[in-house]
């Protein structure tokens, strides 16, 4: 099948999921690159398990053992206050993995992203792209799946973080599959596994997850 900017995401599945603890964690790793399904995180997470296993077992299902042995696995976990004025991620429309092959699949309970499935034509750089997404998107074909789903993005699926139009608490989970490490600064570390990685700077503009390599 033919992708292209503008593809929506597939739903995998609707689950429910009780998160009572503020917190924030940003692309820590559960997973190492050469192992085939070691995930360990700490029990406080464990909400979290049935997202995991099921992102885990559809990744295995459409790319088999050999690619989830190879890849990297990171968990983006968030449950805290929002309002008009506060969201958990930079607004604008970006595409999650532009110009890799990473998987990501997403959850939230309130204020579900917004896709758009305008056709892009979008030039292969990681800031110009930004404004073409902007500059070309027709509102007419956003689109949003229902709280609780639990989607599987590629890079194609661009998207953008949904207007707050109320107040209260909101959960985000992300869990991705990468071949590359994730190690700029700021990520979340994971304790329970043994790894010295060297971070690098962030930028001022839109990150990708992972640097360049040395």
């Amino acid at each position: 099948m033919n992708k292209k900017y503008g593809d929506l995401p597939r739903l995998v599945d609707t689950v429910k999921v009780n998160c009572h603890e503020m917190m924030s964690y940003q692309y820590m790793p559960i997973k190492m690159a050469g192992q085939y399904n070691s995930v360990i995180y700490e029990d406080r997470i464990y909400c979290f398990h049935n997202l995991i296993n099921l992102a885990t077992l559809d990744f295995l299902d459409k790319f088999g053992e050999d690619e989830l042995k190879e890849h990297y696995i990171y968990i983006t976990a968030k449950h805290g206050y929002v309002s008009p004025i506060r969201s958990f991620n930079r607004k604008g429309y970006h595409s999650d993995g532009f110009m890799t092959d990473d998987i990501n699949y997403i959850w939230c309970d309130r204020f579900p992203t917004v896709f758009n499935n305008t056709a892009f034509n979008l030039t292969l750089d990681d800031n110009t792209s930004i404004k073409e997404m902007e500059d070309q998107s027709i509102a007419n074909n956003e689109f949003s799946y229902p709280v609780n789903s639990l989607l599987c993005l590629d890079q194609y699926n661009i998207h953008r973080v949904a207007d707050i139009d109320g107040c209260g608490m909101r959960t985000f989970v992300k869990v991705s599959f990468s071949k590359d490490r994730y190690n700029l600064i700021g990520n979340s570390r994971n304790y329970l596994i043994d790894y010295d990685w060297v971070m690098k700077p962030r930028k001022e503009s839109r990150n990708i997850p992972q640097s360049n390599p040395d």
